[in-house]
């Protein structure tokens, strides 16, 4: 009994520490995440498309441009585990006219992985 009490309490240890060590990884790669500057009065009307991948969140956009505001986000894919709660910035972009707005706590790196998506498609959309 005491043998299986420590060789539970190993794997529970070894399992701290994989979290841990994914943990650290995911935000490290959350601080490299780059986001260009956008000049919404480049953006013309049109719906454009961008995606973005952090470890296990991906995310795929569509994002609706008219008179040089963002009108709507519709989330395609979002792919993100627990972080379901970030879906709600989408509505926040659209009322700000921009991908910056403040990440939901407890969702952050689904937050920081939209607005990034979003960020690239009107990014692209600003070079047409």
């Amino acid at each position: 009994m005491k043998k299986a009490l420590l060789i539970f309490a190993g794997i529970i240890v070894l399992a701290l520490i994989a979290f841990l060590c994914f943990s650290a990884s995911v935000r490290k790669s959350l601080a490299k995440i780059e986001n260009a500057e956008i000049d919404m009065a480049l953006v013309q009307n049109g719906t454009y498309t961008g995606h973005s991948e952090l470890g296990p969140v991906v995310v795929d956009v569509a994002v609706l441009v008219e008179d040089h505001k963002i009108k709507s986000v519709d989330l395609v894919r979002h792919n993100c585990g627990l972080g379901h709660p970030a879906e709600v910035i989408v509505e926040q972009m659209a009322a700000q006219n921009t991908y910056d707005v403040d990440a939901v706590s407890g969702a952050t790196v689904s937050s920081n992985v939209i607005k990034n998506a979003v960020n690239k498609a009107l990014a692209e959309a600003a070079k047409q």
